[in-house]
């Protein structure tokens, strides 16, 4: 802090001695010596107050530049937006079928006896909406997905090999 070698310490020491004199120069050092060491407690303080403000500032300017360069917060906040949106669609395709099915629910105008009794003299059934769903299933499985044997030996008969082409007419 001070510079202030043995010399200068001397010379303090013998114009204290004169002024205070012998009686009184043992209180007055250790007077001193108390007001010394007060004072060094008080820098060593403010100097750590100061440190720590330093770091502090230090560390939010670090957190500050890891938050503009990390791109992870970004792709978390484009995922919620993202969910969001996904969540507004499902809902309104939610809120698309709840209108259909109240439409499909709501009573299917009658027919007469007349308009019945010719559509069931042409083959015609009257099918309700729940029962068309079991009627395509049903189709499907009496043999709908079963491909017809006929066709795939045609098929395998159709691509010939080139090289038995050869060999018959050799």
């Amino acid at each position: 802090m001070f510079d202030i070698g043995f010399w200068e310490l001397a010379l303090i020491g013998v114009v204290a001695l004169l002024v205070v004199g012998p009686d009184r120069l043992p209180g007055l050092a250790r007077t001193v010596g108390l007001w010394v060491s007060r004072i060094r407690r008080y820098v060593a303080s403010v100097r750590d107050d100061i440190e720590r403000e330093i770091q502090a500032e230090e560390l939010k300017k670090a957190l500050e530049k890891s938050n503009d360069l990390n791109p992870l917060k970004d792709v978390v906040d484009e995922t919620k937006r993202s969910l969001g949106a996904a969540k507004n669609e499902i809902a309104s395709a939610k809120k698309g079928a709840e209108d259909l099915m109240a439409k499909d629910a709501a009573p299917a105008p009658k027919r007469s006896e007349d308009d019945a009794g010719k559509a069931h003299e042409a083959g015609v059934e009257s099918v309700k909406p729940a029962d068309a769903a079991t009627t395509v299933g049903e189709a499907v499985s009496r043999g709908g997905d079963e491909p017809d044997k006929a066709s795939s030996e045609s098929a395998n008969t159709a691509v010939e090999d080139p090289q038995s082409n050869e060999r018959q007419a050799r």
